[in-house]
């Protein structure tokens, strides 16, 4: 007899798997095989977590059509079944396994479009926090020791070798016969959550590098010698102004004290 945990595991590995036989006699009754049962209900969770993938990774399926996306999602779905009980939170590992799958491995847009919906996911499900004032920029020149901005946590980034915004904005039509050929080029995307909207920024070299250093450590001083490496003339007055304008940033700190 197993405990609980151990048959929860074992089960939701051999749904997954297609192994039925194994865990089957464990739920007979009255001498009836319950294979049938099961095999109802391993359909059902692969219809339901397909259904969590298409509607995380809409642009991705319709590059590659509905029928390929099934098959990518039935194998996905068979290595990698949900943590959490939140289907809107499902399909993190999605992007990584298109880019290894055999048969979608030649095409690394589809794995590049997918990154880019899961940053979208990520931004719409991500806290949002209270903006700093403006203002709050003026007391950045007398602050002592190194200063360290906070932003939006649900500040994402999303980089591809093809211009990803554009061919995802092109797929959201309704006529994909209007979808236009895209030439391959290197971008870079921010994507965050403000006013209840999701907003997207396509950044130039040095921004980016700012930006997301900023995201990472907070720490002024390194995201600006980042950006200074990408272009000599990165103008740091324009780019905390337009951080702080978009309310991207939610507090200034330093070493010595707290400013708020």
């Amino acid at each position: 007899m197993h405990d609980l945990a151990t048959l929860q595991s074992e089960v939701t590995a051999a749904l997954l798997a297609g192994r039925l036989t194994d865990v089957a006699r464990a739920f007979t009754a009255n001498g009836k095989d319950a294979g049938r049962r099961l095999n109802i209900y391993r359909n059902n969770t692969f219809i339901s977590l397909t259904g969590a993938l298409k509607t995380n990774f809409p642009v991705t399926m319709r590059m590659v059509d509905e029928r390929f996306f099934a098959y990518a999602a039935n194998a996905f779905i068979a290595d990698h079944p949900p943590r959490e009980s939140r289907l809107a939170a499902y399909g993190a590992k999605f992007p990584k396994f298109l880019a290894r799958f055999p048969a979608s491995r030649t095409y690394p847009i589809v794995a590049e479009m997918a990154s880019f919906e899961w940053a979208i996911v990520k931004t719409m499900t991500a806290s949002a926090l209270d903006p700093a004032p403006v203002a709050l920029l003026q007391r950045l020149n007398s602050a002592q020791g190194s200063p360290h901005l906070t932003l939006q946590p649900n500040l994402l980034f999303a980089v591809s070798r093809w211009p990803v915004l554009e061919i995802w904005t092109a797929h959201r039509s309704e006529n994909l016969e209007a979808v236009p050929a895209f030439d391959r080029r290197p971008t870079r995307v921010a994507v965050y959550r403000s006013g209840g909207r999701i907003r997207f920024l396509e950044l130039g070299s040095a921004r980016f590098a700012f930006w997301r250093e900023l995201a990472k450590s907070g720490s002024l001083e390194l995201a600006v010698a980042r950006a200074l490496t990408r272009d000599p003339l990165f103008d740091l007055v324009d780019e905390l102004v337009l951080l702080f304008r978009s309310g991207l940033v939610t507090g200034l700190s330093t070493e010595v004290n707290q400013l708020n």
